[in-house]
């Protein structure tokens, strides 16, 4: 399932594991919305607060969530 959303992004080069991931956790439909591929289309690459943003679950800020988007970030992002 990972590689058919990073396959989604393949065009964002070393970022397509991180935008897949996050796909994968949140959905394609939030990721296309969501700041950190509008920043990453335009080069920018201050993702932190946008990516770790995603750390709702029913609506409330959920601090397993944040851990995981903190470790994505560690180990999949390279700026």
């Amino acid at each position: 399932d990972l590689r058919k959303f990073c396959a989604l992004y393949s065009q964002y080069g070393k970022d397509s594991v991180l935008l897949g991931a996050l796909a994968y956790n949140c959905g394609p439909g939030v990721v296309n919305k969501s700041t950190v591929l509008k920043k990453l289309k335009r080069g920018d690459r201050n993702i932190f607060k946008s990516y770790t943003s995603h750390c709702h679950y029913k609506g409330k800020w959920h601090s397993g969530l944040h851990k995981r988007r903190l470790t994505e970030l560690a180990i999949l992002y390279t700026p």
